[in-house]
């Protein structure tokens, strides 16, 4: 059987598999993971794995400082269940052949090491024709989705039934080995369906490429990782809801009518999908909402995300997309408000993602705190746009600051020289003199620069 594990790896293949890794087109976009991933490897290796710890990966890797406490940790907790699944992705398609395997079983950070038979061929998907921006990220998620079958399950698809019995410093190979020989790693199976199992573990994935994203190959890989979980569990509605958010998105994004107008019908017939399957499903309501709000129904679509946020409230994705309403609609304060409530306040806190903190900051002038939020997104996502950059120079000339204006002013010219700017924030604000506060800043700093 080919893939099966034949003993332990050496440091240099270790080494070179890390590498690998790293420079895999799987793993292109995601700089904080693989910074991650580097680390625990490294540190395994000169013999410090046993002080793998969610603070120190937090100092050592983001730059964390400890008086940070538990917000810190929780975020390494979540990256290493980001990093297993973007691995499990990886071995499935473009890693399929590779001679060693990295696992970070649940329950640690320490990771395992294992040295595969390749004797066999291992067969991969047909990758799908793309445009020529979508980049080989989009191809590399289709190969491996198309790739795996129900019976090619890795370990790290069943992973989190087995965190019970992972001892929090994890496992050495050998250990580990033991597991899945046992089954033990495997044994949901049998207590959940494997077709909704692996759909469910795609459109989690896709999540995280969805959000925060206004990029059409990362929007392209999710929409992929989605019809593929329609495709395996056409009865479940997580799935159409996923594609739902996706191609609403494309439609947000695209300024061809044409384009959108077909990517919206599409994004409406899944929410109509998903919401047939599981009315109740706020996933569902929400991606309702969202292609209703890209349609133009701004008012009714928010009333729906508030219906959807009011059964799950804790759900982040759902919360950045409401928030993601409220800021283009122009209802910041809000936003605002029920992230940060007052002193003696018995009102919930509720967390936002950094970018959307941003766009409501812009709106109630508080500049500085823009520039903040802004630079926070971007050393957490390891990515920006242009957007993002827009936002930027804009606040800098709101606190005065022309010469950093200036330089972004710069770098957007060069990076995206045949953008629309004005036309595009048109496109995504409700009220135009949202849109206008952004663009006529960032116009006038432009100007500023073709004059020198």
């Amino acid at each position: 059987m080919p893939g099966n594990h034949i003993g332990n790896p050496t440091k240099a293949q270790i080494e070179v598999a890390l590498q690998t890794v790293l420079t895999s087109a799987t793993f292109a976009d995601a700089n904080r993971l693989k910074s991650f991933l580097k680390f625990i490897v490294e540190e395994s290796q000169s013999g410090r794995g046993a002080n793998l710890r969610a603070k120190i990966i937090a100092s050592d890797v983001y730059g964390r400082r400890p008086e940070d406490g538990v917000e810190q940790e929780s975020i390494v907790r979540v990256d290493a269940g980001r990093l297993r699944r973007r691995l499990d992705v990886y071995y499935s398609g473009e890693g399929a052949r590779d001679e060693v395997r990295f696992h970070v079983l649940p329950g640690g950070y320490v990771p395992t090491f294992e040295l595969m038979d390749l004797a066999e061929p291992v067969e991969t998907g047909q990758i799908a024709d793309v445009e020529p921006g979508q980049f080989s990220y989009r191809a590399t998620i289709l190969s491996s989705v198309l790739a795996m079958g129900l019976a090619g399950f890795g370990i790290g698809w069943f992973s989190n039934a087995a965190s019970n019995s992972v001892p929090s410093t994890g496992l050495s190979t050998a250990a580990s080995r033991s597991l899945s020989d046992e089954g033990l790693v495997r044994s949901s199976v049998n207590q959940v369906s494997s077709a909704s199992l692996l759909a469910r573990t795609f459109v989690e994935e896709a999540h995280g490429l969805i959000f925060p994203s206004i990029d059409r190959a990362r929007l392209g890989a999710a929409e992929i990782l989605c019809q593929r979980a329609v495709e395996i569990a056409p009865d479940l509605s997580t799935g159409h809801s996923c594609n739902a958010f996706t191609q609403a998105f494309f439609a947000f994004v695209i300024p061809n009518e044409d384009i959108r107008s077909t990517r919206l019908s599409a994004a409406k017939k899944e929410a109509a999908n998903a919401l047939r399957i599981d009315p109740a499903d706020p996933y569902a309501q929400m991606a309702n909402a969202w292609a209703q709000f890209v349609e133009g129904e701004r008012t009714t679509a928010i009333r729906h995300a508030r219906a959807a946020i009011a059964i799950a409230p804790d759900e982040d994705f759902l919360r950045n997309f409401f928030g993601m309403m409220m800021v283009f609609d122009g209802q910041a304060p809000e936003v605002i408000n029920s992230a940060t409530p007052g002193d003696g306040s018995t009102q919930k806190s509720y967390r936002y993602h950094p970018f959307i903190m941003a766009g409501a900051y812009f709106q109630t002038g508080k500049y500085q705190e823009v520039i903040n939020s802004l630079n926070a997104a971007v050393e957490n996502e390891g990515r920006t746009s242009s957007l993002v950059t827009c936002i930027k120079i804009a606040a800098y000339e709101g606190i005065g600051d022309h010469k950093r204006a200036e330089e972004y002013a710069a770098n957007l010219m060069k990076s995206w020289p045949r953008e629309n700017h004005q036309a595009r924030l048109r496109s995504f604000f409700s009220n135009e003199a949202d849109a206008m506060a952004i663009s006529a800043r960032v116009e006038a700093v432009v100007g500023r620069l073709d004059e020198h």
